[in-house]
C-alpha cells in the first residue's frame, strides 16, 4: 500500500456526501441513478455500492471502485459483504452498514487499523442510503479514503 494510494483522494468522503445531497433534491434519499449519473470526476474509483437484500439477507456488492482492487483477491461484484477480506480499507468502510440501515441516515466513520498488507492505516469512510422510490433503502453508497501512518521510530 502506498503512502497515498493511487485513486483515493483525501476529500473523497466529503465530495460523495455533496453529490448525495445534491442528488436527493427534496426527497429523503436519492436513487442510485440520480447519484451515478452525476459527474463524479476523480472520486468514481473510490466509491462502492451495496445492494440491500430484501428480508434478512446481507447486502451484496453492486459496484466496487478500482481504488479497492489492490487489496482484493478478486472482483467482489455480486458477492456478499462477508466476502470482504479482513484488514482492508473496504472492510472498515462497510463495518457500520447495519447502523445506517437501522437509523436510515448517512454515517461517517474514521479511525486506524492494521492493514493486511502491513502498516497502520488512517481512514475515513461514509455510507449513504439510496432508495428507488418505494420508501425503502435499496442501496448503500459508500466511499473511503486513507493514508498510511508513519510508523513510530
Amino acid at each position: 500500500m502506498d503512502d497515498q494510494p493511487k485513486g483515493i483522494e483525501r476529500r473523497t468522503v466529503h465530495c460523495v456526501l455533496v453529490h448525495w445531497r445534491d442528488a436527493r433534491g427534496d426527497g429523503a434519499f436519492p436513487s442510485l441513478d440520480a447519484v451515478l449519473k452525476r459527474d463524479l470526476g476523480n472520486i468514481g474509483p473510490s466509491i462502492f455500492v451495496l445492494r440491500v437484500a430484501d428480508g434478512e439477507g446481507e447486502p451484496a456488492f453492486e459496484r466496487v471502485g478500482e481504488s479497492f482492487a489492490g487489496e482484493m483477491p478478486s472482483d467482489l461484484t455480486g458477492q456478499p459483504v462477508s466476502a470482504v477480506p479482513k484488514g482492508t480499507l473496504l472492510e472498515q468502510a462497510i463495518d457500520h452498514y447495519h447502523t445506517v440501515l437501522a437509523k436510515k441516515f448517512p454515517m461517517t466513520t474514521s479511525g486506524e487499523f492494521r492493514h493486511v498488507q502491513g502498516g497502520t492505516v488512517l481512514y475515513r469512510s461514509i455510507l449513504l442510503p439510496l432508495s428507488e422510490g418505494r420508501g425503502t433503502i435499496d442501496f448503500l453508497l459508500g466511499a473511503a479514503n486513507c493514508l498510511k501512518k508513519a510508523e513510530d521510530a
